[in-house]
């Protein structure tokens, strides 16, 4: 590429949106934001703005230009997508659909047919239609920006929005596409359905907006759970219920959702998707950050209905991937789970959460290359379509470093990723403990005692905060937190992980492994990192740890 042009401090404009920048370049909007994250390409984000919404300065990119441009010449770069013909990957927004009932209490329903149109829309063609996930696209929900605003900071070509009024067991389905780059609408229809006929107005909605977009249906089959079946309108609605209470992400939320599942269950018994459903939440209840439920409790729960809805449908992508973290985190069956993963990667292949959760094996399991590789897929995914979980995938690529001994790339890590969510957990966490490591006692305990308090019922965050304060030489206050988590294990699930940790910090040697076996009695969260975690190589050559770690599985027989 020829040189940048010449930029003076009166030129020194900004550059407002991830297009205008990738036009500054002459590159692609895709390759401009890989190489934000590969290549050091200084942006900036506005602070308290949504994902997105970034800037540039001229002089600032030329000179990095100055200093990398040599360097990355030479390697073959993307072209900017030929939007307007079938060889480019054009990209769709599924706005959240508007709730015209006028009765809060259905927001559920028109938040389900938004996630039901990913989905369906998602599997058309994804080889060349890309479909903003679910998580990004319901961060616009009841936003006050306009369409043209959204699709400047996706790069969209197309956005389907619409809106939902529900009778009873009527539905009224409002929907139109307009293509973004020509401001045009190219299609509107009014759906009105029983609800039993549900799937057929999506199979509906989905036909329309490929013809538009000129793309082919799909020729795989339907699947099992909905191939020539009818819907009970009772027990799609309380699918959709428990979807939207799961996708709150509370323990609340989740163990409201597994109620609604069964309901689901009790009209439909062969409804693959609510077993599914129920797997996913028993799973996330009895992990971190939730850890609401002991292991022993929910995990035998998630198992069943994981292997219920498979049983009914075993192209169930979730389904493969709830059982995976059952295998993963509670039977410690390594070989079957990271199977489980890879099956749900087959039927799904832009299954981040699964993607994450594979990572996180591998990391247990002292696969850092292969851990990283699945990062970096993730990351590529989120980019292309759910931008929102950049900052999870962020934080599994510092726990990657951190696990690595690599402390100083886990705190670099952690600090640009903050600029994305500063109130993230798992990235005050990691930071905490990657400048415990480098002994920076009193940044490892600001990391996690100042600013934003969102973690205050996040049990790994309380044993976090009395790690830093005991590596520090705060020995009275980290005492007074593990009483603290002492107490709070009467009345609810505090995993004997944490508490084992802690006391190694405490240089309890004796109460540490005596926590460590309860953890290994309960099945306890974090137990799976117990080969992994830099905080207890001073433990590695103790035989009663070695003995732990081989009954764990982490280390051949």
């Amino acid at each position: 590429m020829a040189a940048l042009p010449i930029v003076t401090l009166e030129q020194d404009d900004r550059l407002d949106s991830w297009k205008e920048l990738a036009a500054f370049l002459n590159r692609g909007v895709r390759t401009v934001q890989r190489w934000e994250h590969t290549e050091g390409l200084p942006v900036h984000r506005h602070q308290h703005a949504k994902l997105g919404s970034i800037y540039a300065l001229k002089s600032e990119v030329s000179a990095w230009w100055d200093s990398r441009g040599t360097q990355l010449e030479p390697k073959a770069v993307e072209k900017p997508p030929a939007r307007t013909t079938s060889e480019g990957k054009r990209r769709l927004l599924v706005l959240p659909f508007v709730n015209l009932s006028g009765d809060p209490g259905q927001e559920y329903l028109s938040d389900g047919l938004t996630e039901e149109m990913i989905t369906r829309l998602a599997c058309l063609h994804p080889d060349a239609l890309g479909v903003i996930a679910r998580s990004t696209a319901m961060s616009y929900k009841g936003g006050a920006k306009r369409a043209d605003q959204i699709a400047e900071e996706l790069d969209l070509d197309y956005i389907l929005e619409g809106s939902v009024r529900a009778s009873g067991q009527r539905i009224r389905v409002t929907a139109q596409l307009i293509a973004t780059r020509e401001d045009a609408h190219l299609w509107a229809q009014n759906y009105d359905r029983d609800l039993r006929d549900v799937l057929d107005l999506q199979a509906e909605v989905a036909a329309a907006i490929a013809r538009e977009v000129r793309l082919a249906l799909p020729t795989a089959p339907r699947t099992a759970s909905s191939q020539g079946r009818a819907i009970d309108p009772d027990a799609y609605k309380a699918f959709l219920m428990g979807r939207y209470l799961m996708n709150q992400m509370t323990p609340a939320g989740l163990a409201q959702s597994i109620q609604w599942f069964e309901r689901a269950i009790h009209k439909d018994p062969d409804h693959a998707l609510a077993y599914a459903g129920i797997a996913q939440a028993y799973g996330l209840l009895a992990t971190v950050p939730f850890d609401a439920l002991p292991p022993h409790e929910a995990m035998p729960k998630a198992a069943a209905a994981a292997r219920k809805a498979l049983a009914l449908d075993p192209s169930l992508p979730e389904a493969h991937g709830a059982l995976g973290l059952v295998l993963h985190h509670y039977e410690w069956n390594w070989p079957e789970a990271e199977k489980s993963y890879q099956r749900a990667l087959e039927l799904n292949p832009d299954y981040t959460a699964v993607l994450l959760r594979y990572a996180w094996l591998l990391l247990a399991l002292g696969r850092t290359a292969d851990a990283l590789r699945r990062i970096d897929r993730a990351q590529e995914i989120s980019q292309e379509i759910d931008p929102h979980l950049l900052v999870m995938i962020r934080a599994t690529r510092a726990a990657a470093f951190y696990f690595a001994r690599d402390f100083d790339r886990a705190i670099a890590e952690c600090r640009d990723a903050l600029q994305l969510d500063a109130s993230y957990f798992l990235l005050h966490y990691l930071l905490s403990r990657a400048l415990a490591r480098k002994g920076s006692h009193a940044a490892a305990v600001s990391a996690l005692t100042t600013g934003k308090r969102a973690w205050d019922d996040v049990p790994l965050m309380a044993a976090g905060a009395g790690l830093a304060h005991a590596i520090a030489g705060r020995k009275a206050e980290a005492a007074r937190i593990l009483r603290r988590l002492k107490e709070q294990r009467k009345h609810r699930n505090i995993p004997a992980t944490y508490l084992g940790i802690l006391c190694a910090g405490l240089k309890d040697y004796k109460g540490a492994f005596e926590w460590l076996e309860k953890a290994f009695e309960e099945r306890a969260d974090g137990l799976t990192l117990l080969n992994a975690e830099p905080m207890l190589d001073g433990f590695r050559k103790d035989t009663r740890f070695q003995d732990l770690v081989r009954r764990v599985g982490l280390v051949p027989e």
